[in-house]
């Protein structure tokens, strides 16, 4: 009897970056203009050394930060595509368009 796979991976050609990494979700079914949308979901805590300085100023501030670096590590994704960065807060509010 063959095994039946547990688990099928699909990967699109074009949404792989060069470390490897990929957004974190694809629809199927094309979004807006014929163009798939893609995208990729960051959780920051506003508790962390890194953000803590720029939160304690200003509330969504640790958001909109991971928002900045996240588009710019997808930047390069192929313009066949829609990109959707979704950053949210521990303990704070969302970005400023959620």
């Amino acid at each position: 009897m063959l095994g039946v796979p547990s688990k099928i991976i699909i990967i699109i050609v074009g949404l792989v970056r060069i470390d490897g990494k990929r957004p974190d979700g694809l629809t199927l079914i094309p979004w807006q203009g014929g163009k798939p949308l893609t995208w990729d979901v960051t959780v920051v805590s506003t508790l962390a050394d890194s953000y803590f300085h720029s939160t304690s100023h200003a509330a969504g501030s640790a958001a909109e930060t991971a928002s900045i670096r996240k588009e710019s590590k997808y930047s390069s994704l192929p313009p066949e595509y829609l990109f959707q960065l979704v950053a949210i807060e521990t303990l704070g509010p969302s970005m400023h368009w959620l």
